[in-house]
C-alpha cells in the first residue's frame, strides 16, 4: 500500500507543477503583444525590431518634413529666379548708366576745353579792343582839335543847302521835280521805324539825296543817332565828301563802338583820311581795324 502511494503521488508532481507554470505553446513569440519566455537571442531581436520600427516611423517624418521643405525650395527658387532675373536687368542697366555717365565725362571735359579755350581768346580779344579803343580815342581827340567843330559843320550844311538851292535852277525839270517832290513830304507825320525803312530803302537805291533828308529828321529825333550818323558818313563817302564823312564817323563810333557795322566805319574812315592825303592817321584806323576785327572783310582788305 505504501509503495502504490508512492508511485502515484511521483506521477501526479509533474502534473501539479505544469499546472502551476505559464503555457509553453506562447513562449517565444516576437509577435506577441506581451512577448515572453524570450532568450537572449530573442530579447536582442525584439529590442531591434523595436528600434527598426522607431527607425521607420521617424523615416517617415523626415520623409514628410523631406516633402514639405522641397515644396518649400521650390517656392524659393521660384522667387530666386524671379530676383535672378530683375538683377540681370538692373546689372544691365547699370553698365548703360555707366556707359553714359562716362560719355558724360569725356563730352564735360571736351565742353571745359571749349570753354577755357573760349575764354582765353575772349581776354585776348578784349585787350586788342582795349588797345584798339584806347588809339580810337587818341585818334577822335586829334580830330576834334584838328578838324571842324560840330557848330562849324552845321554850318558848313547851311552853306551847302543854300549852295544847292541856288543851283537847282541849272538841274534838269526831272531832278528838280523828283528833289521838290522829296522835301515836300511832310515827314513829322511818319513814325520813325517808317523812316527809317523808307530812308535804308533810298540808300539801298544809291538815292542819296533822298537819303539824306530822312536820315537827318530821323536824327532830328534823336532815333538811332549812332546808325544814322554811319550812315550819313556813307552818303558822304560815296559823294567823295571825305571831310564831311570823317565827321559823321566820329560821332557815331562815339556814340556806339560795338556795332555791327564797325570794321566798315574804320575802313572808310582810313580811306576817307587817305583820299584827304592823311596817311599816318589812315594807318591808325587801319591798324584798329586790323587788331579789333582780324576776320572781317575789311581787314582782309588792308595790305
Amino acid at each position: 500500500m505504501k509503495i502504490s502511494n508512492f508511485f502515484f503521488l511521483a506521477a501526479l508532481l509533474p502534473v501539479v507543477a505544469l499546472s502551476n507554470e505559464p503555457s509553453a505553446y506562447g513562449a517565444g513569440d516576437l509577435d506577441a503583444k506581451t512577448p515572453y519566455g524570450l532568450s537572449q537571442s530573442e530579447k536582442r531581436i525584439l529590442q531591434n525590431n523595436e528600434k527598426v520600427s522607431n527607425l521607420n516611423q521617424t523615416v517617415g517624418n523626415v520623409k514628410s518634413e523631406l516633402g514639405k521643405v522641397s515644396e518649400d525650395y521650390e517656392g524659393v527658387r521660384s522667387v530666386i529666379d524671379g530676383y535672378g532675373n530683375k538683377i540681370a536687368k538692373l546689372d544691365e542697366r547699370l553698365r548703360q548708366l555707366e556707359q553714359a555717365n562716362e560719355e558724360l565725362r569725356t563730352e564735360n571735359t571736351q565742353l571745359k576745353e571749349y570753354v577755357t579755350e573760349s575764354r582765353k581768346i575772349q581776354t585776348e580779344n578784349q585787350e586788342k579792343v582795349k588797345a584798339v579803343l584806347t588809339e580810337l580815342g587818341s585818334v577822335i581827340d586829334s580830330i576834334n582839335k584838328n578838324y571842324v567843330p560840330k557848330d562849324k559843320f552845321d554850318q558848313l550844311q547851311k552853306d551847302v543847302k543854300s549852295k544847292s538851292a541856288s543851283s537847282a535852277t541849272s538841274k534838269s525839270p526831272d531832278e528838280t521835280h523828283k528833289e521838290k517832290v522829296v522835301s515836300s513830304k511832310d515827314l513829322s507825320s511818319k513814325d520813325s521805324a517808317t523812316l527809317m525803312k523808307e530812308a535804308d530803302d533810298f540808300f539801298d537805291k544809291k538815292s542819296f539825296k533822298e537819303a539824306k533828308v530822312y536820315y537827318d529828321e530821323l536824327l532830328k529825333r534823336n532815333y538811332k543817332p549812332a546808325k544814322h550818323n554811319y550812315n550819313l558818313g556813307e552818303i558822304s563817302y560815296n559823294t567823295k565828301s571825305y571831310t564831311e564823312a570823317i565827321e559823321y564817323y566820329k560821332t557815331s563810333i562815339s556814340l556806339f563802338d560795338k556795332a555791327s557795322y564797325t570794321p566798315s566805319l574804320l575802313y572808310h574812315t582810313g580811306v576817307s583820311f587817305e583820299k584827304l592825303g592823311k596817311a599816318k592817321d589812315a594807318q591808325t584806323f587801319y591798324k584798329a581795324l586790323k587788331q579789333g576785327y582780324p576776320d572781317s572783310p575789311e581787314a582782309k582788305k588792308v595790305k
